[in-house]
């Protein structure tokens, strides 16, 4: 198993050395479209950096990779609320169970809005009248079973729609992810693919005026919307306790991530746990440009036979107010 895990190691260094993924850098930053899903929706995810693709850490886990819903022992509820800048707001929930022997399923549902805002022209700058809403939305169905007592997987099918002004555009989306115990000590690996699915375009048409090579004047032509990427991202990452005592652990993770749009970039994070009541957490996200640093502290409260889990996460934005995120979870 350790020869295994060396092996996984030189391999992984030497893609990561010869370029394999290519630095996209800024050549495609802004080409995809439902960029709401790259918003991290876990309080608990978001303290850690997000570096938690080789964390099973409670129902949104799954959102992040799949393959972690056959790691749950009991059924696991999670919610979130985040305040993003802007005065926008995002609404995520997720629910996880064990349907009968090593096969789990899952259920999430995310929406990003916004109060109604009015509408604005050139020569009404203070407003028509008229008002108009922005909602982007998904919901989404999780499978996942448990090949061995090391190795899980599962998979995520998802619909993804928004609405701006009217205006709506829709597509079906796939995530899948692997969750794999090495055997040393409490070392895990586990690689995921998100969002990954067909190009979208808003529906219906619009009018452009374009000039007429044959007369050399302007005429006005009816023309479909240009078909859009969404934001696919592939990720990879381990987590280990690096120190462990009866009552206190501190728990360590390194994540790359390969976004299509956006330049590669690392995510790192740590927990600190005393007694599985109170969690002390922090991230570092590397080559990140608009966010780095991020904070966190969650709570466990049992009641009776329940687990009532209150988390909060916070990230620094460089250009942005900060978002804060209060997520609030039940195992049972």
């Amino acid at each position: 198993m350790r020869n295994k895990c060396i092996l996984f190691l030189l391999l992984f260094t030497c893609v990561y050395g010869q370029n394999f993924f290519p630095i996209l850098g800024g050549q495609r930053a802004g080409t995809s479209v439902f960029t709401f899903l790259k918003i991290g929706v876990s309080a608990r995810a978001v303290g850690m950096g997000e570096a938690v693709v080789a964390l099973q850490q409670d129902a949104a886990s799954v959102y992040y990779n799949p393959g972690t819903i056959a790691q749950f022992d009991q059924t696991e509820f999670s919610a979130s609320r985040i305040q993003w800048p802007a005065e926008i707001s995002y609404d995520f929930f997720s629910i996880t169970r064990k349907i009968i022997g090593r096969h789990y399923a899952g259920f999430s549902f995310g929406i990003l809005h916004m109060s109604p805002m009015m509408e604005t022209t050139e020569f009404l700058p203070h407003g028509t009248g008229s008002y108009f809403v922005f909602q982007d939305r998904f919901v989404a169905l999780t499978y996942g079973t448990r090949m061995t007592d090391r190795f899980s997987f599962g998979i995520t099918l998802k619909q993804v729609e928004e609405n701006l002004a009217g205006s709506t555009m829709k597509t079906a989306m796939l995530d899948m992810g692997t969750f794999y115990w090495t055997g040393f000590r409490s070392l895990r690996f586990s690689a995921s693919l998100s969002h990954f699915g067909p190009q979208a375009q808003p529906e219906g048409t619009f009018e452009k005026n374009v000039l007429d090579t044959d007369t050399g004047e302007e005429k006005t032509v009816t023309t479909e919307f240009e078909y859009f990427s969404p934001p696919t991202v592939f990720r990879v990452g381990a987590a280990m306790d690096i120190w462990k005592t009866a009552h206190q652990s501190i728990l360590f993770s390194l994540q790359l991530n390969h976004p299509v749009d956006n330049a590669e970039n690392i995510s790192t994070g740590f927990e600190y746990n005393y007694g599985n009541i109170f969690f002390l957490r922090g991230g570092y996200k590397i080559n990140k440009e608009e966010e780095n640093a991020s904070f966190g502290a969650g709570l466990i409260v049992p009641i009776g036979k329940l687990k009532l889990r209150v988390d909060y996460g916070f990230a620094n934005f460089n250009h942005l107010s900060d978002p804060q995120r209060l997520s609030i979870g039940l195992a049972f």
